[in-house]
C-alpha cells in the first residue's frame, strides 16, 4: 500500500501537533498523525513510512506494519490522507 497526505485548506503547528482545517472542520492532528501526512507529503510505500515513523518516534511492539495500518485507515477515513494498494 502507498499513502500520500490529502491538502488541506489551513494548517497550523505547534510542536509536534497540528491542526487542520479540511472539508468545513477543524481537527486536532496527533504528533504521530502529524508526522505520518509530513512523511508521505509525495507517495511513500507504508513499510517505509512505518520505518521513518519508527526512526522519528520510536518502534512499536510487534510488527511496524501492521501497526500503523489502523493509523492510516483512520487518517483516510478522515480524509487527510490517500491510499492506493
Amino acid at each position: 500500500m502507498r499513502v500520500r497526505a490529502q491538502q488541506v485548506l489551513d494548517e497550523v503547528v505547534r510542536g509536534d501537533e497540528a491542526v487542520v482545517l479540511w472539508d468545513g472542520q477543524i481537527l486536532r492532528v496527533s504528533a504521530l498523525a502529524h508526522s505520518i501526512r509530513e512523511l508521505s507529503r509525495d507517495w511513500i510505500e507504508l513499510s517505509d513510512l512505518a520505518v521513518a515513523l519508527a526512526q522519528r518516534h520510536g518502534a512499536p511492539d510487534g510488527d511496524l506494519v501492521e501497526a500503523l495500518t489502523p493509523v492510516v485507515a483512520d487518517l483516510a477515513y478522515a480524509g487527510l490522507v490517500e491510499t492506493r494498494d
